[in-house]
């Protein structure tokens, strides 16, 4: 057969399973008509045999008739036997061949009447008998186009029956009255396979959609067994319906318990009594109400394993004529994800180390403050350091110091009244916003609780430490009716407690000018001491965890004074960015840094720390390329802390944005101590993020800590940055950091900031024998 016949004659296309269902569907929809195809043809027959009964043989008639019902009577024992055992799944192909060979057999017997005594009948018995042959085949057709082997069966043995009659009628027009009864034949041959094809169609759609709908109801079972998201419907009355055992769990309720419950009222009473679980509560109410669908809607519960955050999506169900049916929704529990969001949101505004205000809510709460009084506000400025911080620092470690700042914090709160705001600007730099304060006065019995409190000993890691500040006041309006001028104010007032000797707080006032001589004399020391040669470069490791090698050197600056000794970073960065004189210091330590790292091996990198001011200098871009000829700049990473970008964002992001254009590195230093980072994360493409020490000291201690961790470890990851954490001092925290997915580490468990000359031995210790060993046992390779 030709394929395009195959195709034509090919009523479905399917694996044996299927086809086996089809042929089901197919013999049960013949079995339908089957009663009324037997009766008919039953009845057709006693006509056609009362026609013809005086113009053939009585003995050919009866026979005919008995083949009629034999036939016929075998067609209804069939049917009542497929009633009896009921539908069958599926139909073997002995069973389509079994209906075909019946049709044929009834079709056959239908045109052996007209073949053999069709030329010898009256003419109008011959119209008669016509007719009903004619109305045979086209019915039959009709009957059995479910089958069309059947169908095909019965026509071509009633139509040739028929034809074979016709042309030996003797009849003047016989030739095309039996031509026509072929044609006849022939369409409802063809009209049979056509309709019969669309049925198969049909039929494998349908088979189609329940494997759908089977493969739907199998992702719906898996969704209930293991995902975290509950489906839950309300009826009309808002009553629950169709309780999944997963959200009868979450709420601590039995399934037969929850039906037909009222959802409002249950869930009312487990909302707390926050004022944001209940504007939750009420958010909820009007989406409800509202009646159209929505997504994402949280709501805040008690349930049996504690309070929890739920975030609810639904649409509404809608019955003839759109009238409400109730809702059908799905419920996640966000507990988790919502205390994640939280806890970042309180890192953007508070300090990670201390909890309290970091500097960016500070400013934000002095400048509302001031705005709201219109220049007249009443309320004083504190600014305060802990005096011989760098000291305990550098001979304690940083844990120690970080303990020191954590208990100093502790007792500046516990001497503040609910009003004040205590905040952490950076470093050792605290600072108490009094407000209703205009007066020195009204401040001064504060500072001297503060100081009482400072008396006793603190306990930090087992050592005992004297706590000692100092603290300058400003206030407003008299001291400035704006943050900078008070701050400044304040500031200048520190550096005068200060240089009386620490453990003291001064006033400002007009004719203070310690500090500005100070800064004086500073400035005017900074403007010769690169001429001098007063600064120089120490360089701390920074240790890979995949495999423990140096993957570069943070280049660290120092500034020896000849008289006044090390001056802090913290101290004389600051006046040489305000003097203008960072550029020409920031460059001195491009080349230098640079310098040192040609003689590296080829990748290692160098990173060097960028001050805000050197950011403006539109000579930067070239300073750095300058600086770094001969070396790849993918070994160059410029470090740039958050407060690099208050001054001018703008002006900061085109500079950088150009300098990663340019192949060199970009990281962000001290992520999340002072300012809310994640913006600077949308608006810029670092390549590295350094994380504070603070965000690991509680490591080992507080799974908290490592929740927050493994969240800004997740975020760098998904940004495609490397994460770097600084301050890493013990085994447990460098293990710790190794696991959860870091990828590199500096501290002093690794060492301490190195001279210049020491680098190459460091480097070649380090790769050596016993560098091997410390590497596997640090990181935990191997």
């Amino acid at each position: 057969m030709p394929p395009a016949w195959r195709r034509f004659f090919t009523v479905y296309e399917a694996d044996e399973s299927d086809a086996a269902a089809f042929r089901a569907r197919q013999l049960q929809a013949v079995l339908r008509l089957t009663p009324v195809s037997m009766l008919t043809n039953l009845g057709n027959a006693a006509i056609v045999g009362v026609v013809v009964w005086r113009h053939v043989q009585p003995a050919l008639v009866l026979a005919w008739l008995g083949l009629i019902g034999l036939l016929a009577v075998l067609g209804l024992r069939g049917w009542l036997r497929a009633r009896a055992l009921g539908p069958r799944p599926r139909a073997s192909r002995r069973a389509m061949r079994h209906a075909a060979l019946h049709a044929g057999l009834l079709g056959g017997a239908w045109g052996a009447l007209p073949a053999l005594c069709f030329a010898g009948l009256p003419p109008d018995a011959k119209i008669i008998i016509g007719m009903v042959v004619t109305g045979m085949v086209c019915a039959g057709g009709f009957a059995l186009f479910n089958i069309p082997g059947a169908a095909t069966a019965w026509v071509l043995c009633l139509g040739l029956g028929s034809v074979w009659g016709l042309w030996h009628s003797g009849l003047a027009d016989a030739a095309g009255l039996a031509a026509m009864m072929v044609f006849y034949c022939v369409v409802v041959v063809y009209s049979t396979w056509v309709a019969a094809r669309t049925i198969g169609a049909r039929l494998m759609a349908e088979a189609r959609a329940d494997r759908q709908h089977e493969l739907i109801g199998l992702l719906l079972r898996d969704f209930e067994d293991h995902a975290s998201d509950m489906r839950w419907e309300l009826d009309a009355q808002g009553c629950l319906r169709n309780v999944s055992q997963r959200l009868a769990s979450a709420l601590g309720i039995p399934v037969a318990l929850l039906a037909r419950v009222d959802a409002a009222r249950l869930l009312r009473r487990r909302v707390p009594a926050s004022a944001e679980a209940r504007a939750h509560w009420d958010a909820l109410r009007e989406r409800l109400a509202a009646g159209v669908a929505f997504r994402e809607q949280v709501v805040t519960l008690c349930g049996p394993h504690g309070q929890t955050w739920w975030s609810l999506s639904a649409r509404p169900l809608r019955g003839a004529g759109g009238a409400a049916q109730g809702w059908r929704g799905v419920a996640a529990d966000v507990t988790e994800k919502h205390l994640a969001h939280r806890r970042l949101s309180w890192l953007a505004h508070n300090d990670a180390l201390t909890g309290l205000v970091n500097r960016n809510q500070f400013r934000e709460q002095l400048q509302g403050l001031l705005l709201q009084g219109g220049g007249a506000a009443r309320l004083a400025v504190v600014l305060m350091d802990l005096d011989g911080f760098k000291q305990v620092n550098d001979t304690r470690g940083h844990a120690a110091g970080d303990e020191l700042l954590r208990i100093f914090g502790e007792r500046l709160l516990s001497v503040t009244r609910h009003s004040d705001t205590v905040a952490r600007l950076g470093g050792d730099e605290f600072v108490i916003l009094v407000r209703g304060a205009a007066a020195a006065e009204e401040v001064e019995p504060l500072l001297d609780r503060l100081f009482v409190a400072l008396e006793p000993v603190a306990d930090v890691l087992g050592h005992s430490v004297q706590l000692r500040a100092s603290a300058g006041v400003a206030l407003a309006p008299q001291d400035g009716s704006d943050v900078d001028t008070l701050m400044n104010h304040a500031d200048v007032a520190l550096y005068a407690a200060k240089h009386a000797g620490g453990k003291h707080y001064r006033f400002f006032h007009n004719d203070l000018a310690e500090d500005g001589r100070r800064r004086k004399a500073l400035v005017r020391d900074l403007r010769c001491a690169l001429e001098r040669g007063e600064f120089r470069l120490e360089y701390q490791p920074q240790i890979a965890t995949d495999g423990g090698a140096v993957c570069g050197f943070e280049a660290l600056l120092r500034w020896h004074h000849p008289e006044r000794g090390t001056v802090s970073p913290a101290e004389f960065v600051p006046i040489a960015e305000g003097a203008g004189l960072m550029p020409a210091i920031g460059a001195w330590v491009l080349r230098e840094a640079c310098a040192e790292a040609r003689s590296w091996p080829g990748d290692t990198r160098i990173s060097i720390n960028v001050s805000a001011t050197q950011l403006k200098d539109e000579g930067f871009l070239a300073a750095v390329e300058q600086a770094a000829q001969g070396l790849s700049p993918q070994r160059v990473e410029l470090e740039i802390t958050e407060s690099s970008f208050i001054d001018d964002m703008g002006a900061a992001l085109v500079t950088l944005d150009a300098l990663r254009a340019r192949g060199f590195r970009i990281a962000l230093d001290d992520f999340g101590t002072g300012y809310s980072a994640l913006g600077y994360l949308r608006k810029l493409r670092f390549d590295t993020l350094k994380i504070d020490r603070s965000f690991v000291l509680d490591l080992a201690r507080t799974p908290e800590a490592g929740v927050i961790l493994d969240t800004i470890l997740a975020l760098s990851r998904a940004l495609r940055m490397e994460a770097v954490v600084e301050g890493v001092e013990t085994d447990i925290e460098a293990r710790m950091l190794s696991r959860q997915g870091c990828d590199a580490m500096q501290g002093f468990l690794f060492s301490r900031p190195l001279q210049p000359g020491a680098v190459a031995g460091f480097l070649a210790g380090w790769a050596g024998n016993g560098g091997e060993s410390q590497r596997r046992e640090v990181v935990g390779v191997g």
